[in-house]
């Protein structure tokens, strides 16, 4: 059911509600105000029973005898203590209009009733007379078919305006809630007019400064945000394709060389190292791509456990030993004895083992890379920096993207994926820290990670950089 023919039903039912709450209020008020109003009269005509009476000598005259009297009539009738009508308006009758039960009551004090004679409601009223608990009752009635009439009347205009008065409102309500959400359908149209080959296009945003108008600017946020994850997706993509292309091509080739008549064991041997080695970096490129995968579903598994972090560390400087003898470079670890922190040590070292790599990879023969680390209030600080020319001004914000160098060929020729620093903010965000990136002032770069010292819960994954 559309929203403003919701609106306007329950717009119309909640003024029905109202409207009947009121009708029935009023009724109840005017027929009160009725009832008193003839109270008063029927009190009035007894102040006064000498004027409707007959003679005393004979209530059995035609007079009394009469049948009951038209609407609106008053009668009076003064029943004796033996319960004898003495004296009677004309059409009032010569049978009591009360019960014996009832006439005693009103020689005690005022008696006002209503009750039904011959088939139409009347309104009786008794007072004692002459003060004597044991004297005569006069008793005054009044017929309540005319105020019943207008009551009835004025129920069913009540009804019939109430019915046309609820009905127009609820259609003056449906049109309203049209004009109203009119601007969301239009919102809607546009949206779903949108493809994905659209990455730039936004909607309208009108200028009534309304909650209409901020969904417009909300909405055409989440278009730019949704635009730019998936040009950041399809750039992702064609990196991978391009990235997993070259050793495909290269394993291929060495399979193809070796698999040609003449050749020598040498060469085999050979050309089978050659395509191990492009099997190692297909593995560990698909490694590093599911692990970003599920940095980005919040589904990369840790185990925190308390860590001596000066020994993983010194464990990741004595992996990197050899390359970095054979670059003639020397990486030292700069941390205090007994530093722990409750972390993931796998998941740890794996990323300080990525920043050592890349370090060593742009670090000048005869320098050194340090690994240095700290407790900054609750986090832990991990820092490597090496002594080389430090990254790009214009590589800086870019430098945790997937696939990102500083100096495209160079790093190719390494070896490097453009991976390792956003699988080391992957692991930081996991841990609920953070990893950053800077030029150090005397020269080189400083990757830096910032985690809890004890276990935080993860935020929510970021996408890679603007």
């Amino acid at each position: 059911m559309p929203i403003r023919l919701r609106v306007a039903l329950v717009f119309a039912l909640a003024l029905a509600v109202a409207f009947a709450l009121g009708g029935w209020l009023f009724v109840s008020q005017l027929s009160a105000a009725m009832l008193r109003s003839t109270d008063a009269a029927l009190a009035a005509r007894l102040s006064q029973v000498g004027r409707y009476t007959e003679d005393d000598e004979n209530p059995r005259s035609p007079a009394v005898a009469r049948g009951r009297p038209a609407p609106g009539e008053y009668i009076i009738q003064v029943v004796s203590p033996s319960g004898r009508v003495t004296r009677a308006s004309p059409d009032a009758g010569i049978i009591p209009l009360l019960s014996p039960a009832e006439q005693q009551r009103a020689r005690h004090g005022r008696l006002t009733l209503t009750r039904t004679l011959d088939e139409e409601p009347e309104r009786l009223m008794a007072v004692p007379l002459g003060g004597d608990r044991h004297g005569s009752v006069a008793i005054a009635g009044i017929s309540l078919a005319p105020s019943n009439t207008t009551l009835r009347q004025i129920t069913g205009g009540l009804v019939v305006g109430g019915a046309v008065f609820v009905i127009v409102a609820g259609i003056g309500a449906y049109w309203l809630a049209r004009a109203a959400l009119a601007p969301v359908e239009r919102l809607r149209r546009e949206v779903a007019a949108l493809s994905e080959r659209d990455t730039g296009s936004t909607v309208r945003v009108p200028g009534t400064h309304d909650e209409i108008a901020a969904l417009a600017g909300t909405m055409n946020d989440l278009l730019v945000r949704m635009h730019g994850a998936l040009a950041r997706q399809q750039a992702f993509v064609s990196d991978a394709s391009h990235e997993l292309r070259t050793p495909f091509a290269v394993l291929r080739g060495e399979l193809e060389l070796a698999g040609r008549p003449g050749r020598s064991r040498e060469e085999l041997s050979a050309a089978v190292a050659s395509a191990a080695e492009e099997a190692d970096r297909l593995t560990r490129i698909t490694d590093d791509l599911l692990l970003l995968a599920r940095g980005d579903e919040a589904t990369l598994t840790l185990s925190p456990a308390r860590t001596d972090v000066a020994a993983l560390l010194a464990r990741s400087a004595e992996r990197a030993g050899a390359r970095a003898a054979a670059s003639g470079v020397t990486c030292r670890v700069d941390a205090p004895a007994g530093l722990s922190a409750v972390v993931d040590a796998g998941r740890i070292r794996q990323a300080v083992d990525n920043l050592i790599d890349n370090a060593l990879r742009f670090a000048p023969r005869g320098t050194e890379v340090v690994v240095s680390a700290g407790l900054a209030g609750p986090m832990l600080v991990i820092e490597v920096r090496d002594h080389g020319p430090g990254f790009p001004p214009s590589f800086l914000p870019h430098a945790f993207e997937r696939f990102a160098r500083p100096d495209q060929g160079r790093a190719r020729e390494a070896g490097g994926a453009g991976l390792g620093l956003s699988i080391a903010r992957a692991i930081a965000q996991a841990h609920g820290g953070r990893a950053t990136a800077r030029n150090h002032a005397d020269g080189g770069a400083v990757v830096r990670l910032e985690l809890p010292s004890t276990p935080q819960p993860a935020p929510e994954p970021a996408g890679p950089p603007e």
